[in-house]
């Protein structure tokens, strides 16, 4: 499956699913650091509204929080 195919899927998933997607790409990146940098968890959880709307919001949330992450590795 192609990150295109992955980005597109997501809107189309339920929030807990979406949840336990963030949780492994956080528990993968701690996997090849050797640990999670505690101010990007902070930011990219705190990037997104609490309580998004629409499918978007969480789509723009994480792809805010990737591209932080891509900058910083």
């Amino acid at each position: 499956m192609s990150k295109a195919e992955i980005l597109e899927l997501l809107p189309k998933l339920g929030p807990g699913e979406r949840q336990e997607i963030l949780e492994r790409l956080c528990d993968l990146r701690e996997a090849e650091r050797g640990n999670v940098d505690q101010q990007w968890v902070d930011e990219a959880l705190h990037s997104g509204p609490a309580s998004p709307a629409s499918p978007g919001d969480w789509e723009g949330a994480l792809r805010r929080g990737l591209a932080r992450a891509s900058k910083r590795s």
